[in-house]
């Protein structure tokens, strides 16, 4: 594996591509929130505003996010269970980025005229729910797979966090 691809994955126990996505994912749950918030009459110039924002802050997240788990895509064996996860991952997620690309776009004008549209609202929890099927099924590559996690024997001690709280002996 090259050095750039090495560095885009992150370091042992520290992958970067779980704090892009927790990013982008908070983004968009609360873009979503607003619109529902917004759609029954809970300040709604306010909350039209704040989910174009919201949105907006979570497609430009989402690139960081996207290249840091092709990365890591890259590096999980082909013709395994966990890479056929991870493609499907990826494909689910490229399907909600497209949706919110889309609920944007529909919500674009509702920013300018203070209200929320009722295909961005539509868009949006749409989005959202596809949005929470692709982090179940990237998270299945986490827990079930153990894909980026480390072993025990192979955590690095001295770059933990805690280093007394990572045992690597047996007492």
């Amino acid at each position: 594996m090259s050095s750039l691809l090495r560095l885009v994955r992150g370091f042992p126990g520290k992958p970067l591509h779980p704090p892009f996505t927790d990013a982008a994912i908070g983004a968009y749950t609360v873009a979503t929130a607003m619109l529902i918030f917004g759609a029954v009459g809970v300040e709604e110039e306010q909350m039209a505003h704040g989910s174009l924002l919201a949105i907006s802050g979570g497609l430009i997240v989402t690139l960081p996010a996207a290249i840091t788990g092709l990365a890591d895509w890259l590096g999980i064996e082909k013709g395994t269970p966990a890479r056929t996860v991870a493609t499907i991952h990826l494909f689910v997620m490229l399907a909600a980025t497209a949706l919110f690309a889309a609920t944007w776009l529909a919500q674009l004008d509702g920013y300018k005229h203070d209200e929320v549209k009722t295909l961005g609202l539509v868009l949006g929890v749409a989005a959202e729910a596809v949005l929470a099927i692709g982090g179940n099924i990237g998270g299945a590559n986490v827990f079930v797979y153990g894909i980026r996690v480390l072993k025990r024997g192979d955590t690095p001690a001295r770059q933990a966090l805690d280093p007394r709280g990572v045992k690597t002996e047996k007492p």
